[in-house]
């Protein structure tokens, strides 16, 4: 990346922390073009150099969020052959899975409080993402292929680690990482067994 592609990536980074800014405290209805210039100290030119509107700031904001969340795992998002692992790497309820996940989460707070609070974000997205490529080929290795089961119990898991992440987020992630895994371990089983697929 030459000096002015960097340029002009960091004028986007600020308009999309300034569109992140601007969710703490309003609706995205209520928030103007004039708004994300002001809080990201750009004029509307830049503005147009970089987006058609408003939606193509908000469709970034998401995408970026969603590649740095799985970023933060280390290995590219759905490259994991998950047909050669074993039953007992395919425990994502462990601090191995757990501790990149929280110290994303407490590194970017205000992006997951706006993430989780805001109407603005398509929230299933990213849980589509993490079902189709992890929780159905997981599912399909320990012998779970009906589809309903699968995203029944995929939004459970799902469900239940946001859960213990939000009530830690609220408690301004002061409680330990690695205490926090012990509670959503003891709280959020690891599936092993489906249950009878002829409902």
């Amino acid at each position: 990346m030459n000096k002015s592609e960097a340029k002009f990536h960091n004028t986007a980074v600020k308009m999309n922390d300034a569109l992140v800014n601007l969710l703490e405290h309003r609706e995205f209805s209520d928030i103007s073009i004039m708004d994300i210039c002001k809080s990201a100290g750009v004029n509307r030119s830049t503005f147009y150099a970089h987006y058609d509107g408003l939606y193509d700031l908000l469709k970034e904001t998401h995408e970026r969020a969603i590649s740095e969340f799985f970023t933060s795992f280390g290995a590219p998002f759905g490259a994991t052959d998950f047909s050669k692992m074993s039953a007992e790497e395919l425990i994502f309820i462990s601090p191995q899975y757990l501790v990149p996940y929280l110290t994303f989460v407490k590194k970017n707070r205000r992006l997951y409080e706006v993430y989780n609070n805001s109407n603005a974000f398509p929230i299933g997205e990213m849980d589509k993402q993490l079902i189709e490529n992890i929780f159905v080929p997981i599912y399909a290795k320990n012998g779970v292929t009906d589809k309903v089961v699968v995203n029944y119990m995929s939004h459970y898991f799902i469900s239940g680690v946001n859960a213990i992440t939000m009530e830690w987020v609220k408690r301004g992630c002061e409680d330990d990482i690695l205490f926090v895994c012990e509670v959503i371990s003891v709280c959020v089983r690891p599936f092993m067994k489906a249950p009878n697929e002829t409902l």
